[in-house]
């Protein structure tokens, strides 16, 4: 069995996004909690950013993912390509909007999290 192996760096409050508050387009506000660069087996170069609001969920009077999306596609715009040109190359870029921290790698089955997967172009980011 051949193992795959990512090289993995999370850097919390790095950069343009240390421990700030964004609002998005629609109004939302969300808290910048991490920023994880892992090269790949295949050696490409992935980027997640990573933001929690109280505010995402099934439950009534929260926002779920239809009524987020755009401001994750805005978030990749705007605070995802500032990081990813502070990283350097980058292949694939995500930012994950959860509505609470949760350590990464670990698993909580009461967390919300919806994440968006893109491709960085001259244009912007790409959704995938």
């Amino acid at each position: 069995m051949k193992r795959r192996m990512a090289a993995i760096a999370v850097v919390a409050g790095a950069g343009a996004l240390q421990a700030e508050e964004v609002v998005t387009p629609s109004g939302l506000s969300v808290e910048f909690l991490d920023r994880i660069v892992e090269t790949q087996a295949d050696g490409e170069t992935w980027l997640t950013l990573r933001f929690v609001t109280p505010r995402i969920g099934d439950d009534e009077g929260e926002l779920g993912y239809d009524q987020v999306a755009d401001d994750i596609d805005a978030l990749c715009d705007i605070e995802g390509v500032k990081a990813a040109t502070e990283t350097g190359k980058v292949d694939q870029l995500m930012i994950a909007l959860m509505d609470r921290a949760v350590q990464r790698g670990e698993h909580d089955p009461e967390a919300t999290m919806f994440i968006g997967a893109y491709l960085l172009t001259e244009g912007g980011c790409v959704w995938q």
